[in-house]
């Protein structure tokens, strides 16, 4: 039940960031919100789970975007592989390690983004654009996880009391 109300408000959140990121005229400001639900997905309920959440929001994700076929999907599942294996090593104990961890994942992902391009197609001139805005997306991203945090914790409330 839990996995599918956050893979929901995950896909929710990545609606909103489409309609929404064409209308903000700075491109520092478009925060990722669908790795920092897989992650909460992954860390607090473990590796089944956050697979199909991961799934579910890397086609979304495809979906919604004009990336090459298959590449930000490929990219949320080695996001999600990495957190499977971070899961049992590193404890997530309070939103700033979250957001920590949530941030990181960005530079990871632009990162393969990056990568899978130049390999994948050759292309260069998508690659300076991607390393200019990787960090301050990753800054932004990690503000906005630490209100995703909040927010999911509140709703873990709601949910505990009506059970």
């Amino acid at each position: 039940m839990k996995t599918a109300i956050y893979t929901f408000i995950g896909i929710i959140l990545l609606l909103i960031e489409t309609v929404i990121s064409p209308h903000i005229p700075l491109d520092v400001l478009k925060p990722e919100l669908g790795i920092p639900i897989v992650l909460y997905v992954t860390f607090f309920l473990g590796a089944g789970p956050g697979l199909v959440s991961a799934v579910c929001i890397g086609l979304t994700e495809e979906g919604l975007s004009g990336a090459p076929n298959g590449s930000l999907l490929f990219v949320t599942i080695v996001i999600y592989l990495i957190a499977v294996f971070m899961r049992r090593k590193y404890f997530v104990d309070s939103k700033y390690t979250f957001a920590y961890f949530s941030s990181g994942s960005v530079l990871v992902q632009s990162g393969l983004f990056a990568a899978l391009t130049f390999f994948a197609h050759g292309e260069t001139h998508g690659i300076l654009n991607i390393a200019f805005y990787m960090i301050p997306n990753a800054i932004i991203t990690g503000f906005v996880s630490i209100l995703l945090f909040t927010f999911i914790g509140r709703l873990n409330n709601i949910l505990v009391e009506r059970s």
